[in-house]
């Protein structure tokens, strides 16, 4: 079974209307099966992206009652996973046992300049941080030692609802992350831009490595990022989304963070290759589009969470509502009939 849940990267020029509309299409996916809502991070970005996911997540969970609610993802590294770990026990108690706790070790130099983080200290930081909060989680005092962060038999107070703990999961794209992810992770969060080749690949190197360590690649969450428009037909939902969606994937190409099949960098001047890689990427059209999208990566991967991406810069909170609409009334009953 397939379940789907939403991610949102707040931008826009209207800080206030973006959250607004936010959650109303969270509400509206809670009334119509989506399982989960997550909200996403990054700092000093030109388009207006919220830094602090935890501080908007405690009011979408505290105007939800049973959508899961998640960091798409933190910036773990960025923090003390004291901090973390407290702020997201609360946020787990005040949403009724409803956190995932989604984590990433980030990749824009500007971020950790900015926060007094070396960028080669990443790997690091992210396993200590990983392994403290769930120790945090789940022992009465906790002593630790590492390279970055220590501890003497602290406390945590108050603990999580869930139990043993919020899952933990862990975003990657490479492979040695991705092996991290098994390592340290209760899931991995796969990517939307990568090639499904890749992430197929990389998906063999995560079972792999989960039962090196002694532990069954079926008690983990395989959770699949990608960004998804559903319209009433394919050619209306191309009119809607083709620009926002370009836009998008212009500031992937910008960042350098898009690659080929091959898994080479695609250089950032290639503006002329962003149609075909979105067409590709990105699902986008009517019911059976979608029906047919989803069917294709379910026997490609295999996951067993499709996180969509709905909302995307440009495009309108009317657009947004309907293709939630659209999915919660045309899609979703199909996909669990089957």
């Amino acid at each position: 079974m397939i379940h789907f849940g939403l991610v949102y990267s707040f931008e826009g020029d209207r800080a206030d209307n973006v959250f607004r509309e936010t959650i109303e299409e969270v509400a509206l996916a809670e009334q119509v099966g989506i399982e989960s809502a997550f909200i996403s991070e990054h700092h000093f970005v030109d388009t207006g992206f919220f830094p602090s996911p935890l501080i908007s997540l405690s009011y979408l969970a505290a105007r939800t009652s049973k959508i899961k609610v998640g960091t798409g993802v933190l910036l773990l590294p960025l923090y003390d996973p004291v901090h973390v770990a407290e702020d997201c026990a609360v946020l787990d108690i005040i949403s009724g046992g409803r956190l995932i706790l989604g984590v990433g070790q980030g990749y824009r130099p500007e971020e950790f300049s900015a926060f007094g983080v070396p960028l080669g200290d990443r790997p690091g930081r992210f396993r200590e941080g990983v392994t403290l909060i769930r120790r945090l989680w789940t022992e009465p005092k906790v002593t630790f030692r590492g390279n970055y962060f220590h501890t003497d038999e602290l406390p945590l107070s108050p603990r999580p609802l869930q139990k043993p703990a919020p899952p933990i999961w862990v975003a990657a794209k490479k492979r040695r992350a991705v092996e991290l992810a098994a390592e340290v992770g209760d899931g991995w969060f796969a990517d939307p831009i990568t090639p499904l080749s890749i992430i197929r690949r990389n998906k063999t190197y995560w079972e792999n490595a989960i039962r090196a360590a002694g532990h069954d690649p079926a008690d983990r969450t395989f959770a699949y990022y990608r960004e998804f428009l559903v319209a009433q037909d394919d050619d209306a939902a191309w009119r809607i989304g083709r620009d926002s969606m370009i836009n998008g994937y212009r500031n992937y190409l910008r960042w350098g963070h898009l690659v080929d099949n091959e898994g080479k960098p695609i250089a950032p001047d290639r503006e002329d290759l962003l149609e075909d890689i979105v067409k590709e990427r990105f699902t986008s059209g009517g019911p059976e589009r979608c029906l047919a999208d989803i069917a294709m990566l379910r026997e490609t991967l295999g996951l067993s969470h499709l996180i969509m991406k709905m909302k995307f810069p440009g495009l309108s909170h009317e657009n947004a509502m309907k293709s939630i609409q659209l999915f919660g009334q045309k899609v979703l009953p199909k996909v669990r009939s089957n």
